[in-house]
């Protein structure tokens, strides 16, 4: 027994050696350790606070009711909506999904189509072309191979950018991730038929077009507002979201692939079509109200009560996305 005691006696030391040790380092963490917490607990009340003045908004009490809450800022973003609380929280919203007559279909995207014609030709540095266009590569005469914003008029005549490998938007837009080139913001109104093929990448893509619009090829567009009077034809490996309008038809087709949020709509003339065929897929709304819908059995459509509809649909707003800026 005695051995045992013995033995017993300097693990009982270096134990309390250690505890010590652990004592001293953690008598020195404290102040950073507080600091820490302060700045998360910060960091959490104004997302409770953002997260409560979006509340409020949304169940309609005016701008300052709630004393201490944050003022929440309002911009159209295509057809839905973005609340901005002290360019630090980013919200979107959409509407809930409901039934509609084929005559508000029609007011709305009348609304919409008004809408995104008018806020391409207000854009700032638009450039007014005429005749026929087709770019392989905008090079700096142009005007237009450096700007990452880059919008263009079109009068009396269509528009082809065919953006292979030719690197079109300059060395200035590759993405170093991919082997497509990446526009940050492309816009066109265009009186005549738009043709967008080639492996580009852009962030925001809007068409408004007399004519068709047709995007095939690589293209990935991470959202977009497109008009397309006589029609609108996507086809190829083409990734996107946003919303697609015609006044006669939209055919998705392909290996196509459309991500929520998205809005397709055929509406406007008699016998409007809307096709989802050969693997393509849709996650959204797809609809023609006064036409045909046709999907073949390769295609995939996502389409359920969660579907978002345009702001100018009335019904209650419901907030879909949420992030820190």
């Amino acid at each position: 027994m005695r051995l045992k005691r013995g033995n017993v006696l300097p693990f009982v030391l270096i134990a309390l050696s250690v505890l010590l040790i652990l004592v001293m380092a953690m008598l020195r963490l404290p102040g950073s350790l507080r600091r820490t917490v302060a700045l998360v607990a910060c960091e959490t009340q104004e997302m409770y606070l953002a997260e409560s003045a979006v509340l409020a908004k949304l169940n309609g009490f005016p701008e300052g009711y709630f004393k201490g809450l944050p003022t929440v800022d309002e911009r159209i973003l295509g057809p839905w909506t973005e609340w901005r609380v002290r360019d630090k929280f980013l919200f979107l919203l959409g509407n809930e999904y409901g039934q509609f007559t084929t005559s508000e279909w029609v007011r709305c995207a009348v609304f919409l189509e008004q809408n995104l014609r008018e806020r391409i030709l207000q854009t700032v540095n638009l450039k007014k072309l005429s005749g026929n266009r087709r770019f392989f590569k905008l090079d700096s005469s142009d005007g237009l191979s450096r700007e990452r914003t880059m919008a263009i008029n079109v009068s009396a005549g269509d528009l082809s950018l065919d953006l292979g490998e030719s690197r079109a938007f300059g060395d200035a837009f590759e993405n170093p991730r991919s082997s497509q080139e990446l526009i940050h913001s492309f816009m066109a109104n265009i009186e005549g038929d738009a043709k967008i093929c080639g492996n580009v990448h852009f962030d925001s893509l809007r068409i408004y077009a007399t004519g068709m619009v047709s995007l095939h090829g690589n293209v990935t567009a991470d959202f977009v507002e497109i008009f397309g009077l006589a029609g609108v034809e996507i086809s190829g490996n083409v990734s996107l979201a946003g919303v697609l309008i015609s006044k006669q038809y939209v055919e998705i087709s392909g290996h196509v692939k459309v991500e929520f949020p998205s809005v397709a709509l055929a509406v406007g003339y008699r016998e409007n079509r809307l096709s989802l065929l050969e693997k393509s897929f849709f996650d959204g709304l797809a609809i023609a109200p006064s036409g045909t819908f046709e999907r073949d059995s390769s295609a995939k459509l996502l389409d359920s009560a969660n579907a978002l509809l345009p702001f100018c649909m009335e019904s209650r707003k419901v907030v879909f996305s949420r992030r820190r800026l």
